[in-house]
């Protein structure tokens, strides 16, 4: 993990094998009651929604995690994936070999090319978020079993999404999810959680986490041929 130095006014946010700093976000999120009565609050992710996230690995031993957004198409975030030379995602009980097929280091997203068989495919959000709006981190932490944590919408920022969603390392590339009109979608990819500097230390924020919002992740795959 590269060290960062806390400035006045900067939250630093760590990501798995990486540290960088982001500053707070600003307040005021666009609200919108129409928008808003579209979205109903679910109890939990079902089954097959979590079908769709999977763990991802790298021959250099990295860990993450990746969203199955397409029919053999896994997103999954940059800094994880990065330097590795062989991919591997998890479709049911073994790992399969991937390809990276493109890589936008920038905004830290990457998609990898792996038969995804019947998963079916998470939609990616298509509408702006709403402040205070019910999110749901989904991903295999240290590369144990998958972890669903319940959180908030609290801003949105310069394409990140910061929720009150507690992650941890290895989460990285799994999904922000939503329910819009009962049915469950792809808010962001999880990317990093907060911490701050004690005793010379890095400290994890547990009910702060960041991901890249579905504006951006589509923005992206717009390009992808």
């Amino acid at each position: 993990m590269y060290s960062a130095r806390m400035i006045k006014g900067v939250l630093a946010i760590v990501v798995a094998g990486l540290c960088v700093a982001t500053a707070q976000a600003d307040q005021g999120l666009a609200q919108s009651r129409d928008t808003m009565s579209l979205l109903s609050h679910c109890a939990q992710p079902d089954r097959k929604t979590l079908q769709a996230i999977l763990p991802v690995a790298t021959d250099h031993g990295s860990h993450a995690t990746g969203v199955v957004y397409d029919d053999n198409r896994v997103l999954t975030a940059a800094h994880a994936i990065a330097g590795g030379g062989q991919f591997y995602v998890r479709i049911g009980d073994s790992f399969r070999t991937a390809d990276l097929v493109m890589v936008d280091h920038a905004n830290d997203l990457a998609v990898l090319a792996v038969d995804t068989q019947s998963i079916r495919p998470l939609h990616i959000a298509g509408l702006d978020p709403i402040q205070a709006q019910r999110v749901w981190a989904v991903g295999y932490p240290r590369a144990q079993s998958i972890m669903t944590s319940m959180g908030v919408l609290q801003d949105f920022h310069e394409g990140a999404l910061y929720t009150s969603a507690s992650i941890d390392s290895g989460q990285s590339g799994g999904g922000l999810l939503s329910c819009n009109n009962g049915a469950w979608e792809l808010l962001g990819m999880l990317r990093g959680y907060g911490a701050y500097l004690q005793g010379g230390h890095y400290v994890k924020m547990e009910n702060h986490s960041v991901s890249v919002a579905a504006a951006t992740i589509n923005e992206f795959l717009h390009y992808y041929p």
